[in-house]
């Protein structure tokens, strides 16, 4: 991930880049980003499951149904709306 990206999403997450390094949180998602394809290379084909979830005893709640919040309600602090919806700017 380059800093161009990193801008970007800091942007769309509405998050301030000021004072900084955007080198080091680059570096940073680098590290993770990597971490995690290291983890999709491990061969668990002959690893035995820890839990089965048949054997899982969930408790669920009733479902009930309760007014929202309106749409006016909802988007009265976004940056910017289109059409009753959020509307983000995908280029930098």
């Amino acid at each position: 991930m380059d800093n161009k990206e990193v801008e970007k999403i800091y942007r769309l997450s509405n998050l301030s880049l000021d004072g900084k390094d955007v080198e080091v949180i680059s570096k940073k998602f680098n590290t993770v980003i990597d971490f995690i394809e290291d983890i999709f290379i491990v061969d668990t084909d002959k690893v035995n499951m820890t839990e089965i979830l048949p054997n899982h005893k969930a408790v669920f709640r009733k479902d009930v149904a309760i007014d929202s919040v309106s749409r006016e309600k909802a988007l009265e602090n976004a940056r910017d709306t289109e059409f009753g919806y959020f509307r983000l700017d995908w280029k930098l």
